[in-house]
């Protein structure tokens, strides 16, 4: 096994676990436990980042048979925008089916503008710029309630159906009932907004766990194009370079829809 062979499968592993891990922390993530959207914004940004620099290197070597100097990847930064288009320009010239390029709803363009202010440090910093009074920080979004507005809000607006909200509803009020006048509820959303009783709490919870799968369907999307760009560019190498198979880490991001919304927990382990 040759260090070029190792130096790319250690990458892709690295990409696609960590797609996997922000995949999974975002599904935990809530009002009452923030931490796990920062785990998830790390996690997101560093696979999405790493994968689509591992297809400019790859896409350089086949076509140049050889790999690109450091400066090509530099002067990416760590624009996500800017690197999923390098990506998808990628696709566009291999001449990929519509299905296997980019995919680029409002949705989709929501994750990729907080993640990309997250990796290029816009907002990564936001708690420590506020209690520091950072120049410009008055200007700047949580990332969180970012996310909240880019992602969650658009998902609920077009997946949230009336059946759903309405059993929702019910269930809150049901316990509200049984339990309200013996709870004392004291949390804030992630913008701030109080939750002072067991019905807002049971409702806000409720609407959280459904966005989740949608936001985790949008978000495998993601990595979906990537592995599959990804496993094409390893086979046309294969021809002039000792190239692994890329595809095989990035297999498990190789599902439906409806399996991207159902599972909870990923790994490329298959964990």
């Amino acid at each position: 096994m040759n260090e070029i062979w190792q130096a790319l499968a250690n990458e892709a592993e690295t990409a696609a676990e960590q797609l996997a891990v922000g995949a999974t922390a975002l599904g935990r993530a809530s009002y009452a436990e923030r931490g796990y959207y920062s785990q998830g914004f790390f996690a997101l940004s560093v696979g999405l980042e790493r994968s689509c620099k591992l297809i400019l290197v790859l896409d350089h070597a086949v076509r140049e048979g050889s790999f690109p100097c450091e400066r090509t990847l530099r002067r990416f930064g760590h624009d996500l925008s800017q690197l999923l288009d390098a990506a998808d320009a990628v696709a566009a010239r291999l001449q990929l089916p519509e299905d296997e390029r980019l995919p680029r709803s409002p949705i989709h363009e929501g994750i990729v503008t907080t993640l990309s202010n997250f990796a290029t440090n816009v907002t990564r910093y936001y708690n420590l710029d506020v209690l520091t009074g950072a120049p410009g920080v008055e200007e700047r979004e949580d990332p969180i309630v970012e996310w909240i507005r880019r992602v969650t809000q658009p998902v609920l607006e077009r997946h949230y159906t009336e059946r759903a909200e309405r059993r929702h509803l019910s269930r809150a009020a049901a316990l509200d009932e049984i339990a309200g006048p013996y709870t004392v509820v004291r949390f804030f959303t992630e913008d701030g907004t109080s939750i002072d009783s067991l019905a807002a709490a049971s409702m806000r919870s409720a609407e959280t766990e459904f966005a989740r799968r949608w936001e985790r369907m949008y978000v495998l999307q993601l990595a979906r194009f990537l592995g599959s760009l990804l496993g094409e560019l390893a086979f046309r190498g294969t021809a002039t370079q000792e190239i692994p198979h890329l595809s095989e880490f990035f297999g498990i991001f190789r599902n439906s829809d409806q399996y991207f919304r159902e599972r909870k927990t990923w790994s490329i382990r298959g964990r």
